[in-house]
């Protein structure tokens, strides 16, 4: 194998299917593709995030959750509890539930896809929590699985199930 093919996989190697495979973000992740205000919300969330919890919790953006007896999810947003990261040894699918998994909003994406999305699969699978971020109405509502939820809209938002407190204005721009 040569360095220009060092990161395919050995079975496309040399093989037409090399140079014609280009996944749909829509069709592989199951979700409308984001905008620049979602990459601007989910950046600036990680990093208000990392800033005041990065010691108590590891945030992964867009990591593929195979959670046992539902169907598998990318949110935009997982919190799992701090854990040691070996960068010889990765996975690309998570098959233990995050405590919190977020999602923000697309412009082409339906309120109730989400909220199905928190109800069918990360509930069942034993997420704690989820938050669902509307960027157009600089609102956060956060969810827990007896069918509760909180609204915030401005000052800090407070996650029941992680302890987790943020300002709003450290995300939303």
């Amino acid at each position: 194998m040569n360095d220009e093919n060092i990161f395919l996989e050995e079975s496309t190697v040399g093989t037409t299917e090399e140079a014609s495979y280009e996944p749909d973000y829509e069709t592989e992740r199951n979700k409308p593709m984001p905008s620049k205000n979602h990459g601007i919300i989910q950046s600036r969330l990680i990093i208000a995030l990392g800033v005041s919890y990065l010691d108590q919790y590891e945030f992964i953006s867009e990591v593929k959750l195979a959670l046992p007896g539902v169907k598998p999810s990318i949110p935009d947003i997982s919190i799992f509890p701090k854990e040691s990261v070996d960068l010889l040894e990765d996975e690309i699918q998570m098959t233990e539930p995050p405590l919190t998994v977020i999602e923000i909003l697309s412009p082409k994406q339906s309120i109730d896809d989400i909220k199905n999305k928190i109800f069918d699969i990360y509930f069942p699978a034993g997420v704690r929590s989820a938050w669902l971020i509307i960027p157009t109405l600089r609102t956060v509502y956060i969810f827990t699985p007896d069918r509760s939820y909180d609204i915030f809209t401005e000052g800090k938002l407070h996650d029941p199930a992680t302890g987790i407190e943020l300002e709003l204005d450290s995300f939303f721009p």
